[in-house]
């Protein structure tokens, strides 16, 4: 299965030893990515299935315990009331119960390995700006170095507001993949990248260095932005 439906928790049919196969087979592929250092978009996806369970367990935790409650005595040493509750949770809830229990902690374990490879290919890649950094950072362009040929893969970025993780984000869209050598510098690409857009008459323009041959859009790409978001102070 190589990807989880975020509805996966009611759909189909609702059993532990079914849903715990799909999420098995789920957290399986993406360990397989996560090897492969292919870490976007199921990094993004993990966070938003843990978040989910943790959000239902949380909801349902609050539902319970405002159901009535039968006073059973008073603990002497604390001098307050002891109480049983009421209310007992019906199938339904007792096998969402059975599949958060496993869930959680599995999604959780994913999330820790990933956000460490994350932090692992931010550790070697190196960003730059290329000439002068112009005051306004929230559009420009990310120039990444392939690091076993000639080339550099060009992208326009701009700050966007809000994803669905409610965070501030930069949409990118790819340009071009150009040769670089003795002629064509990547300053001389910041140059003719100017003079094609000239709504970016200054853009900020940075080149990414690699020292290992990570997946650029599944890797390279994703970190790179999230870097250059804590350059803007956002991330």
């Amino acid at each position: 299965m190589t990807n989880l439906q975020k509805n996966w928790l009611t759909e189909g049919i609702f059993d532990f030893e079914y849903k715990k196969y799909v999420l098995q087979a789920y957290l399986q592929h993406i360990d397989s990515q996560f090897t492969l250092n292919k870490l976007h978009p199921h990094l993004p996806d993990l966070q938003f299935h843990f978040d989910s369970c943790i959000s239902i367990r949380t909801k349902k935790s609050e539902i319970r315990t405002s159901f009535p409650k039968n006073v059973t005595g008073v603990n002497l040493q604390t001098w307050k009331l002891e109480y049983e509750e009421t209310h007992q949770d019906d199938p339904y809830l007792e096998e969402l119960n059975y599949i958060l229990d496993f869930a959680i902690p599995r999604f959780s374990r994913a999330l820790e390995q990933g956000t460490e490879r994350f932090s692992e290919v931010g550790e070697n890649i190196k960003i730059s700006p290329v000439g002068i950094v112009p005051l306004r950072l929230e559009e420009g362009y990310l120039l990444f170095l392939h690091t076993f040929q000639p080339l550099v893969s060009v992208f326009e970025y701009q700050l966007a507001l809000y994803n669905e993780m409610k965070e501030r984000y930069l949409k990118t869209t790819f340009v071009d993949t150009i040769r670089i050598g003795i002629g064509n510098t990547v300053s001389q690409i910041k140059v003719d990248l100017t003079k094609k857009n000239k709504s970016l008459p200054n853009p900020a323009t940075y080149v990414v260095e690699s020292r290992y041959d990570y997946p650029l859009h599944e890797a390279l790409l994703p970190v790179a932005k999230k870097l250059i978001l804590k350059q803007m102070n956002i991330a």
